[in-house]
């Protein structure tokens, strides 16, 4: 007992260390939107929330360190959400430096590295140093608040309950939640109805007048703090009126002995205009969005509950379902148990597309971390650069992503360091000081298209020749078409940088980049206009998927074309094909190229049929015939990447095991295409 005891206590800490990551992962991109929008006060309640949810949990599984340096930071939101603190550039610095300390100590859980403990005491310098700005720590500029604690001791507390499914998971006992609650002092309990027209969540206002402090409301709502916000109203009883009264008199008396504004308010806004935005913000529930819910996590993955409800009905579907084939077969009455398969056929169907999509995850938990990256470097470089992202809600398969964290980064660091120019160079050439990088994807059927742009300084085809001649790498006078040349910079050790940088030079690791997308079966491919910018396009596979096709067959070969890729089939008398030198053949009154698979693969020159089988492929507007000799029919396949041995066939892109233990070879028509049109 007692070593299972341990192994449960080592796979929580290692459930909290991967779920700290990801909250902190999170926490980047709430800090850098909070950058943006300095007066954001949902951000700010989020960064409060990652701080204290860390510091709670860090606690409980002795990183003691993490616990010192996230509560400081929280208490230095605090401040900010009371406003007596500004968000600045320091504190965001501080913020996102704090961030990255508290990764280190996942990994050094009592501190032993020296870096980190001296990070450990900067940072502590550094948040002291914010904290004497407020106020909070030099004496001289806290006159105010002593006097009114002193009077003043209660305070009034507003604390809003977003109650929802994963609270019940937790096997929380909420009576005994709320009687600590309520032991704290007087309680006034409101629920808030969901609205079916607006379609918000129920939710709870609790209103507590209490002399107890943050931390001790905080301790009585510990098992639901994510599910709550604590908001500080008043530093008196609301619901007296006497209260009231004395505190009119004293602000009267006090704005006498000094006519500055006595309550701490941001420099630029009115107290009439916090006071708004702050109620505005008390009256709407949490963003469901914005909420920290993503994990990025290597090993696990976060399933939307509806999936894994999906998944357990079809369960419950294929075991009925088999017993009515089992006593069909036993009555051995032929159409129960021919509609029992067709059921099974169907259920097999959803069966794949549910487990497929379980390991599918959007490619905006990679993104986090590149905003960050391009936040730093910007900085460094001193180039201003704005990160624009389309289609992150595009899903890959989690393995993946996480291969592809490497040579995005590369590119992206190349994008920054010889991409973007500098602000005044930009305005010499008439562009805008701020740079832009693209982030493009999409999903057009088994492949996800990604394309990495910037509008910087583009590539020097003629410097790359120079630079290839010059290094040994093509002999001078090499004809190279545009492609040829740009694919001169994934060559190893091939770099045009004229001087070591810390961060990138343009062709610097992108051989890295293309072995790395290479071996996730993925393409690469570079467009570049000098003086105008570059791009990067990335074509990817998914590891496994399950697509409709066509099947066709070619001698002794079976071959799968994706459905969404054919116009249609059309058979053509093969006389028409016979000594067609320039390959092409008539079709709905135009000539198209075609390509004869008996050619290709078996170097046939004769046909065997009188009439030949053509399937016509239409991608993104470029046709052309495929001959065959026989079509099966659809088939919905399982597709499965191709090893290292057809790596140099391009025009294949997986394969699939058919019912009687044959392969179906899948084919990439646009590979097709290239293949034609060469």
């Amino acid at each position: 007992m007692k070593k299972s005891s341990k192994t449960d206590i080592g796979q929580f800490k290692k459930v909290f260390i991967n779920e700290a990551g990801s909250l902190l992962t999170n926490l980047d991109g709430i800090i850098l939107e909070l950058e943006k929008d300095p007066q954001n006060i949902h951000f700010i309640n989020e960064a409060f929330r990652v701080m204290h949810t860390i510091k709670g949990a860090s606690g409980m599984y002795g990183f003691d360190k993490i616990v010192e340096i996230t509560h400081e930071i929280e208490s230095i939101y605090d401040l900010v959400r009371n406003f007596k603190l500004e968000i600045t550039g320091p504190l965001i610095d501080i913020t996102l430096d704090a961030a990255d300390h508290v990764r280190e100590l996942l990994s050094d859980e009592t501190m032993v590295n020296q870096s980190n403990i001296e990070q450990h005491q900067l940072l502590k310098e550094k948040i002291i140093a914010l904290k004497q700005s407020s106020g909070e720590i030099n004496t001289e500029k806290q006159e105010f608040a002593p006097v009114v604690s002193n009077i003043h001791s209660i305070a009034t507390w507003n604390i809003f309950f977003y109650p929802d499914d994963k609270l019940i998971q937790r096997c929380v006992n909420l009576a005994y939640t709320f009687h600590d609650l309520f032991e704290l002092g007087k309680y006034w309990f409101y629920d808030k109805p969901s609205d079916s027209d607006t379609g918000k969540d129920q939710y709870y206002i609790i209103f507590l007048v209490t002399d107890k402090t943050y931390d001790d409301i905080e301790s009585a709502l510990m098992f639901i703090m994510d599910f709550c916000k604590i908001i500080k109203i008043a530093d008196f009883d609301i619901f007296d009126p006497e209260s009231f009264k004395q505190r009119e008199e004293f602000l009267i008396n006090k704005s006498k002995e000094n006519s500055t504004e006595l309550l701490p308010v941001p420099s630029g806004r009115k107290t009439s205009e916090i006071t708004k935005e702050l109620r505005q913000s008390q009256n709407v529930p949490r963003d469901e969005k914005a909420s920290i819910i993503r994990k990025d996590s290597t090993t696990h993955i976060n399933v939307e509950a509806s999936k894994l409800d999906m998944l357990m009905y079809l369960v419950s579907e294929l075991v009925t379902t088999k017993s009515e084939l089992l006593l069909a077969l036993k009555k051995q009455n032929e159409q129960k148990a021919l509609d029992a398969a067709e059921k099974i056929e169907k259920l097999s169907k959803l069966f794949g597309e549910n487990a497929l999509a379980l390991r599918l995850v959007s490619l905006s938990m990679m993104l986090h971390k590149f905003k960050r990256l391009i936040r730093d470097l910007s900085k460094q470089l001193r180039k201003n650069i704005e990160f624009e992202i389309i289609g992150d809600d595009t899903e890959l398969d989690k393995t993946i992503i996480d291969a592809l964290d490497e040579p995005v980064m590369h590119l992206i660091r190349n994008c920054i360091d010889h991409g973007i120019e500098l602000p005044e160079k930009r305005v010499e050439r008439g562009k805008p000081e701020t740079g832009i990088i693209r982030f493009e994807a999409h999903k057009t059927g088994n492949y996800v298209y990604i394309t990495i742009s910037d509008d910087g300084n583009g590539i020097d085809s003629n410097y790359i020749m120079k630079k290839a001649i010059e290094k040994g790498f093509i002999p001078e006078g090499t004809p190279l078409s545009q492609k040829e040349i740009y694919d001169l910079i994934f060559l190893p050790g091939f770099s045009t940088a004229e001087s070591l940088s810390n961060v990138s030079g343009r062709g610097v690791g992108m051989d890295v980049v293309l072995k790395k997308i290479q071996g996730i079966r993925g393409e690469i491919q570079v467009e570049s206009e000098l003086g105008k910018g570059s791009s990067f396009s990335l074509k990817l596979q998914q590891s496994i998927s399950i697509i409709d096709t066509l099947l066709i067959t070619s001698g002794k070969i079976t071959f799968a074309i994706p459905i969404e890729d054919i116009e249609t089939c059309w058979l053509e008398p093969q006389e028409n094909l016979l000594n067609r030198q320039n390959q092409l053949v008539e079709f709905n009154n135009s000539l198209i190229p075609f390509l004869n698979l008996r050619t290709t693969f078996f170097n046939e020159t004769t046909t065997r049929n009188e009439t030949e089988k053509l399937i016509i492929i239409n991608k993104q507007g470029r046709r052309y015939a495929i001959v065959a000799d026989h079509i099966i029919g659809e088939y919905q396949a399982v597709i499965k990447p191709l090893g290292k041995t057809f790596n140099h066939i391009k025009f294949l892109s997986g394969a699939s095991l058919l019912g009687d233990g044959s392969i179906a070879i899948l084919l990439d028509t646009d590979k097709l295409w290239y293949e034609i049109s060469e």
